[in-house]
């Protein structure tokens, strides 16, 4: 008996059915938790979808409204003038509900100055009980002083592509860039900027980014937009143009040989330092130009030498590198070791340098440089406008300019700054036609508001 009994204890045939019960639950757990899983995975999937479905029904709402202000004729009509109108309801969108907001304004309230007016529009959308609202600020130039919008309305500085500021360079007026614009080095960044859709403003090292050209308010309100700048136009300037005045009537003040122009010195001898429309000042000599326009293929100022401008406006066309019989990586304007552009006695002028680029593809890379100690510039009362959208602008070692910039890229270094001149804003580009229609709104601002519903619309975002 006492050896059957051991004989059934050490058998583990008496475990059999317990062991597959706990196997089983534990599958069976197992199975659960899979599911249990899936199941949250598919309600987070489906969470997802309809929250990008109600933020693309609450864009729909957007859409809507600047059509009707593009029209010129506004969605809802507020109860005070500036102050906000609507819900405008009623639509469907893709099984989506959306209602929006509007308001207009303009100057500062855009946050973009100058003479800009803007409308502001918060859209909600609701699809499958998930609600969305996203807030979009758009602007343009008010046509009623100056007839059209033009490219520095509500930026001085402008960049097809990325910016860069490093190395304790600044910029002390309002900036645009259709890539991304870093900071780096104690740079310092003072006025309103915005940069391409989707871009972004990086700051490191110690730089600063202020919503005033004073560098007093620190701001970190970057603003996104997309940014066209239309080539230059130089119609018949290359060949109807004031170039003939040189040496006879824009003469030259100092050592004569260390002017020329059109392979020629001041002194009336041949010369390898310069070619065909290229002007090249060097060692204290200094041009009084007192034309209106000029067609130029590349200006060089070197070593302490100066361009005066005696005539209260001139426009400066650069051709481009291919007319000009140059190769990539030209540059065709350089002011180097303290030469300056100015005008003669600090009295208020007019100055534009426009540059029609490369027009082959791929395009031949041009250049502008103002490097060391070099400026282009007056009491800062002056309307000195570089304009190059195909070209690359680059201010080195404490260069100044004061005016307004426009390129394909721009990079400060080493001390370089830019300030903003008066009148800058107003400047027109030659040869752009601006038909006088009805105001077009673009948007530079989208931002997903955080409350779902608020009070005033704008609350959260």
């Amino acid at each position: 008996m006492r050896n059957r009994l051991l004989l059934l204890l050490r058998s583990e045939g008496g475990f059999a059915v317990p062991t597959v019960m706990l196997m089983t639950v534990a599958a069976l757990g197992m199975a659960s938790v899979a599911v249990m899983t899936s199941v949250q995975g598919q309600s987070g999937t489906v969470r997802d979808q309809g929250a990008k479905s109600a933020l693309a029904v609450a864009e729909s709402g957007v859409s809507q409204a600047l059509l009707h202000y593009n029209r010129g004729a506004p969605p809802c009509t507020p109860a005070v003038e500036g102050e906000w109108c609507g819900p405008v309801t009623g639509m469907s969108v893709n099984g989506g509900t959306v209602s929006y907001w509007a308001r207009e304004g303009s100057g500062a309230q855009c946050l973009v100055g100058n003479e800009v007016e803007c409308v502001e529009i918060v859209s909600q959308g609701t699809f499958n009980g998930v609600t969305r609202r996203v807030q979009v600020m758009a602007s343009t130039l008010s046509t009623e002083d100056s007839g059209g919008p033009g490219p520095f309305a509500s930026a001085g500085v402008l960049s097809l592509e990325d910016m860069l500021l490093d190395s304790n360079s600044s910029i002390h007026t309002g900036t645009a860039t259709n890539g991304n614009m870093t900071l780096a080095s104690n740079a310092r960044q003072c006025g309103q900027a915005s940069v391409g859709i989707g871009k972004k403003m990086e700051l490191t090292g110690n730089s600063q980014y202020h919503s005033n050209a004073q560098c007093t308010a620190p701001s970190s309100t970057v603003l996104q937009q997309e940014l066209t700048l239309p080539p230059v136009n130089q119609g018949n300037a290359a060949t109807e143009n004031d170039n003939g005045r040189f040496f006879a009537q824009d003469t030259v003040s100092g050592k004569k040989s260390d002017a020329c122009w059109n392979g020629v010195n001041a002194d009336g001898k041949t010369s390898k330092v310069c070619g065909a429309r290229e002007l090249r000042v060097d060692n204290n000599s200094a041009i009084k130009l007192g034309g209106t326009v000029y067609s130029f293929c590349k200006l060089s100022l070197r070593s302490n030498s100066a361009l005066y401008i005696t005539s209260p406006s001139v426009t400066i066309y650069f051709d481009s590198p291919e007319h000009c019989g140059y190769s990539s990586g030209v540059t065709q304007l350089e002011l180097l070791s303290n030469s300056r552009i100015t005008s003669e006695g600090g009295d208020p002028i007019n100055i534009a340098m426009l540059f029609v680029g490369s027009e082959s593809d791929p395009p031949l890379q041009t250049q502008i440089v103002l490097n060391s100690n070099t400026s282009v510039n007056g009491p800062c009362e002056q309307n000195f406008v570089i304009y190059a959208p195909r070209s690359d602008v680059e201010l080195d070692s404490n260069s100044r300019f004061c005016g307004a910039v426009a390129g394909k890229t721009v990079h400060l270094d080493s001390n370089a700054e830019i300030w903003s001149a008066k009148g800058s804003e107003t400047f027109e580009l030659p040869g752009v036609e601006i038909p006088e229609t009805a105001a077009h709104y673009t948007p530079y601002r989208f931002v997903e508001c955080s409350a779902v519903t608020a009070s005033p619309p704008n609350t959260g975002c």
